[in-house]
């Protein structure tokens, strides 16, 4: 449903429109003077304007160009009983779309109507569409044979004819993006938008209006009334990402519009319908971030009415081999090389390594072993030495041999990403100091530090 303003001093012209206008649905607002459009304009966000050229107190044109400066996505349709070529020029010069004169036909005005809704829709859409697509496949393909793939598959093909709210939770690099894009594509609102919000690359004081929109002049910065993520979500989905990084302040927000399916602009007082469905994503527990007070118990509960976890990389080894294969043949157009196989010895070493870094880590290494391959077939020496080392390992000395490669893996990974800080690994490994020095002189970790 669309909001669209009619500026008209004639009583039956509006009538007229607000009839048909309404019978395709959209909410019709009207104004029989220049300044009470004004108002109406700056107050309330429309969709589209439709205003008269002579108005009892000013011009049209003026109309169109206070319009566009409050929200200069909004198409403009000038009608006149009184046209002349210059009029319909000053028009389109203020940024109107169409001129049309008295009497009009009533369906041909709905058809440009239609028609300036629908090039409004998708220039606001277009440029998420084309940042968020899927390294521009329309076919999402969730990877993977075993028991925990097989599962995740059947709920997303349960959930996505549904209108339910999705959690997807899971390491970071398992997908959960990729999920909720095939969510998307499997769902009944596959032709409307999925907008995806990197919840933490937002700076919390411009949370509220990166996802509820604000109107002109509502803070300072906001130049020009904006659409939020979820009003341009329409009627697709709206992906939350890392939700757990929402500010705790406006958790309570979120909740409210979950719960009621309508918001306000920032400086605004007009209602708009929710209509996307949402679809949550988290690496952390939000289980016992509730329990820390870090999140809201009752956002945490409307949230996780469908959940889905994803299961890390390392305990699915068994598709290790089909998820790299797969992935070399989406990097090898993108990086200009041709490499579609894998060695025996290669494949081994790689279902060998543990993967904290999930899928966008294999996808990495992958990229990487590519390029130095010069493409052909990927062999062991093209993988990373962390990797080489623990099939090395694994395969001379048995059980005890691979558990410790394993350990020295870990011990590698977690180090490195925590900048080397001794105090800080063993703290995450849940390992005393003086455990994590003897493991350092056992496996002669230091030799890894870069």
């Amino acid at each position: 449903m669309s909001k669209i303003l009619v500026v008209d001093d004639e009583p039956k012209s509006v009538k007229l429109l607000r009839l048909r206008l309404e019978e395709m649905g959209h909410q019709l607002s009207s104004a029989g003077a220049l300044e009470e459009a004004k108002h109406k304009l700056s107050s309330e966000l429309f969709d589209l304007l439709i205003t008269d050229v002579r108005l009892p107190d000013g011009l049209g044109t003026e109309l169109v160009t206070f319009g566009k400066n409050q929200n200069s996505s909004m198409p403009v349709i000038v009608i006149t009983a009184y046209g002349t070529i210059q009029d319909a020029v000053e028009a389109m010069q203020a940024g109107a779309a169409d001129f049309v004169q008295k009497p009009f036909e009533l369906e041909a005005m709905a058809m440009l109507v239609k028609r300036a809704l629908d090039s409004a829709r998708i220039r606001d859409e277009h440029s998420y569409l084309m940042d968020q697509m899927f390294a521009g496949d329309k076919e999402v393909i969730l990877v993977g044979s075993s028991a925990p793939m097989q599962q995740v598959r059947e709920l997303v093909d349960k959930v996505a004819v549904s209108r339910s709210i999705v959690l997807l939770s899971g390491e970071s690099g398992t997908g959960k993006e990729l999920v909720a894009q095939a969510i998307h594509s499997h769902s009944t609102q596959r032709d409307h938008p999925l907008i995806k919000v990197n919840c933490p690359g937002i700076p919390a004081q411009l949370f509220e209006s990166e996802l509820f929109g604000h109107m002109k002049g509502s803070f300072t910065g906001a130049f020009e009334t904006r659409k939020g993520k979820f009003e341009l979500a329409g009627k697709g989905n709206i992906l939350l990402d890392e939700i757990s990084e929402i500010p705790l302040e406006l958790q309570s927000k979120l909740l409210r519009v979950i719960e009621d399916r309508n918001f306000n602009r920032v400086g605004g007082t007009a209602e708009i319908r929710v209509e996307a469905r949402i679809i949550a994503a988290t690496n952390r527990d939000l289980a016992k971030m509730v329990q820390e007070g870090q999140f809201r118990d009752d956002l945490f509960y409307r949230l996780n009415v469908f959940p889905i976890e994803l299961p890390p990389l390392r305990v699915r080894k068994g598709d290790i081999a089909e998820t790299a294969l797969h992935l070399l043949r989406r990097i090898g157009p993108a990086c200009g090389l041709d490499a579609h196989e894998i060695s025996d010895e290669a494949q081994a070493a790689l279902k060998g390594y543990h993967w904290p870094g999930n899928v966008r880590e294999l996808r990495n290494v992958l990229e990487r072993a590519m390029v130095i391959a010069g493409g052909g077939t990927i062999e062991i020496d093209h993988l990373p030495l962390e990797i080489q080392e623990v099939t090395a390992i694994a395969a001379g000395d048995g059980f005890a041999s691979q558990v410790d490669a394993y350990k020295k893996s870990l011990l590698i990974d977690t180090l490195r990403s925590t900048g080397w800080s001794k105090k800080n690994a063993a703290q995450s490994l849940g390992l005393s100091q003086r455990a994590l020095s003897h493991y350092v002189t056992k496996f002669q970790l230091d030799d890894h530090r870069d």
